[in-house]
C-alpha cells in the first residue's frame, strides 16, 4: 500500500524481499533478500536515497550500519531501538510524563511474585521484542500462570515486560504523521474492535465524547514526538472504565488502524508516511465523509489462497483490498474492506456485508 501511494507522487520505491511477495510486483525495483539479513539490508541501503520500514522488528544495529554507510534510515535506528523494545518504549513514555499502565521489568521468574504484589493479579506479561497481534502476550491470573508463561515469552528475545491489567471501555488508535525537518499531522481518532488480540473492525471517528477525542489526539501527538523520527506512528490506547486515556503500544510505521485512510481521508497514512520521511509537506488528514469503517479479512483455514471477490465487488460503497498473500493461515490478515457512510455505524454495516462475501 505504501508502494501504491508512491507512484502518483513520482516516487519510485525499491523493496527488499523475494519475487512473488505482495509488494514486489508493484515496486520499481526489487533487492532479493530477507530483512533479518544484515548484508541484504546493506544491499538495499546502497540502492535507495532513504530507507524506511514496514515492520518494527528489523534489528536496530543492522539499520545503524546502513545509516553509517550514508543512507538515511527513517525512523532513525536509535529511535527504533527504543520503540521495538516494549520495556524501553514504556519507560521513554513514562519519562515524558505520558499516561501508561503501571509496569515492571522482571529480571527473572524469581521477580514475578513481587511484581504480582505491586501490580496486582491478573497482570499482562509481554515479550519485550517481536510481539504482535497477541503473539508474545499472556494474561496471567496468578503466580503459577505467570511462571508457566515466562520462559516462552522471554525466549522470544530480550526478556519480559509486566503490566497491570487495564479495564477499558474501548480501544482507541490515532495515526500521527511527522515530517523530517519539522511538523506533524494528526488523523481522526478511531475505535479498534479486537478479538483474540487481532483487529477485526474499526470505526472512524470513534464514538466518544469530544473531550475524550481531544485527549486521545493530545496524548498520541506527544507520544509520537517522544518516539521521535519521521513518518507515521500508530499510537494504540485504552479508554479506561474510569475515563482515562492510557497508551498501550506504539508502532513506528503505517498501521492497520490507519488502513481506512486510503478512502476515508484527504491524504492516506501511506502517502503521508512517504511525505514525512522525504521531508515533503504533509497532506490534510480530515475525513471526506461523516463516517468510515473497516473490517479485516482474516484467514479461516490453512492452505493456498484462492480469493473470490465477485459478490463483494457488487456492494455499493465498499472498497475491497486484498494483500496478495499466497498462503492463507488462520487469523492471518489477508486484506480488508473499507466503507464510507452517513455515520461510522452506517459504514460498518456496508463493510460487514461486503466482507462476509469475500472468499479467501
Amino acid at each position: 500500500m505504501t508502494v501504491l501511494a508512491a507512484w502518483p507522487l513520482g516516487i519510485r520505491v525499491a523493496v527488499l524481499g523475494q519475487p512473488g511477495e505482495p509488494a514486489t510486483p508493484m515496486a520499481a525495483g526489487v533487492v532479493e533478500g530477507d530483512w533479518k539479513d544484515p548484508e541484504a539490508l546493506m544491499r538495499i541501503g546502497r540502492e535507495v536515497g532513504v530507507l524506511t520500514l514496514e515492520n518494527e522488528f528489523v534489528d536496530a544495529e543492522f539499520l545503524m550500519a546502513v545509516e553509517d554507510y550514508g543512507t538515511p534510515v527513517r525512523p532513525h535506528p536509535a529511535r527504533m531501538r527504543v520503540v521495538q523494545d516494549k520495556a524501553l518504549q514504556k519507560q521513554r513514555l513514562a519519562d515524558e510524563g505520558l499516561p501508561v499502565p503501571a509496569f515492571a521489568v522482571p529480571d527473572s521468574p524469581d521477580d514475578l511474585e513481587a511484581v504480582g504484589r505491586d501490580l496486582g493479579w491478573p497482570l499482562m506479561l509481554k515479550s519485550r521484542h517481536l510481539g504482535y497481534d497477541g503473539y508474545g502476550n499472556a494474561l496471567c491470573a496468578n503466580l503459577d500462570e505467570a511462571l508457566a508463561a515466562y520462559p516462552g515469552l522471554a525466549g522470544r528475545g530480550g526478556g519480559v515486560l509486566a503490566e497491570e491489567f487495564v479495564r477499558f471501555q474501548r480501544e482507541l488508535a490515532v495515526m500521527v504523521a511527522r515530517r523530517h525537518g519539522g511538523g506533524d499531522a494528526v488523523y481522526p481518532v478511531v475505535e479498534s474492535r479486537q478479538h483474540d488480540h487481532v483487529l477485526r473492525e474499526l470505526l472512524c471517528p470513534a464514538p466518544v465524547e469530544p473531550g475524550v477525542s481531544h485527549e486521545a489526539k493530545r496524548v498520541a501527538r506527544a507520544a509520537a514526538e517522544a518516539a521521535g523520527g519521521a513518518g507515521v506512528t500508530g499510537v494504540e490506547m485504552f479508554h479506561t472504565e474510569d475515563e482515562r486515556i492510557l497508551i498501550n503500544e506504539l508502532a513506528p510505521r503505517p498501521h492497520n488502524s490507519g488502513h481506512h485512510t486510503i478512502e476515508a481521508c484527504v491524504t492516506s497514512q501511506f502517502e503521508n508516511h512517504l511525505r514525512g520521511i522525504l521531508g515533503l509537506p504533509l497532506g490534510p488528514t480530515e475525513l471526506i465523509a461523516p463516517g468510515a469503517a473497516l473490517v479485516n479479512l482474516l484467514g479461516e483455514r490453512d492452505g493456498p489462497s484462492d480469493p473470490d471477490i465477485a459478490e463483494a465487488a457488487a456492494v455499493g460503497g465498499a472498497h475491497v483490498h486484498l494483500y496478495g498473500k499466497a498462503e492463507v493461515r488462520v487469523r492471518r490478515k489477508m486484506g480488508h474492506v473499507t466503507a464510507l457512510g452517513s455515520s461510522p455505524e452506517d459504514a460498518l454495516e456496508t463493510a460487514r456485508v461486503a466482507a462476509s462475501m469475500v472468499r479467501l
